[in-house]
């Protein structure tokens, strides 16, 4: 693959300064740790497998990586086994003992568990605490406002959090960068995508909130807004927000 590897002065303010940020005020890696990546072969988780790859190389980080996919139907992995060989990062494959057609017209949270699940019981025994998933700042605005809007909830991801089940803890590195900016990275490495779509494909609510997040860009002239939202959740008037009712 014809990947950059080489150290690059810029990546510092593209993405390198922002993501040790995101670790270091939240924690996200423990020294010596071991981190593996959840590679779904997309672009974001792409893209978070080379940011923490090259992190580990060039940076004072210092942490062991792996990457592991979930297969979820029958396709061609070589790709991602050579992304990784290509990194030098072992690979884990397991398959998804479930069948996603059997699943229900939205099974996105479904599915994610059972993934869960099926990483944990891979990853058994190999040391790795951790599991970096892909989710950038826009994938919390437009959680945030998914359970605002049909939750009538302030949520969104948290960049740390351990799984129900406590078999590991779940970090989000790029939580301080849009996906615009994943997706110019992408690009710039020359990274691969595994070419396959999830049946159920991304639609429906995050769809729109997607959509309604352009749309007050448009309006309010505004670049980045899920950045705002990210800076928002570090800055929150707890004062100004309302009690609880519930006694």
């Amino acid at each position: 693959m014809d990947i950059p590897r080489e150290h690059n002065p810029q990546y510092s303010a593209w993405f390198v300064t922002d993501v040790i940020h995101a670790m270091e005020n939240y924690g996200l890696m423990d020294a010596g740790g071991k981190v593996g990546v959840a590679l779904s072969g997309g672009r974001d988780s792409v893209t978070l497998l080379y940011i923490l790859w090259y992190i580990r190389r060039y940076s004072h980080m210092g942490f062991d990586l792996c990457a592991i996919h979930v297969r979820i139907d029958d396709y061609d992995t070589s790709v991602l086994r050579s992304l990784c060989d290509c990194l030098d990062v072992p690979y884990i494959e397991t398959d998804l003992e479930v069948n996603l057609k059997s699943f229900p017209r939205s099974p996105c949270s479904l599915c994610a568990a059972f993934k869960r699940g099926a990483m944990a019981r891979a990853l058994e025994g190999t040391g790795t605490g951790t599991v970096a998933f892909g989710h950038h700042a826009d994938d919390a605005a437009e959680t945030l406002l998914m359970n605002i809007v049909y939750n009538r909830r302030l949520s969104t991801l948290a960049p740390k959090v351990v799984v129900p089940e406590g078999t590991f803890t779940i970090i989000r590195p790029l939580v301080y960068l849009t996906g615009s900016l994943v997706r110019r990275l992408h690009r710039h490495f020359r990274l691969p995508v595994l070419e396959y779509s999830c049946p159920h494909g991304e639609k429906g609510s995050r769809a729109l909130m997607r959509l309604a997040i352009a749309r007050i860009e448009e309006l309010a002239d505004l670049r980045d807004f899920s950045r705002n939202v990210v800076a928002a959740l570090e800055n929150v008037d707890y004062p100004s927000l309302w009690p609880s009712l519930r006694v």
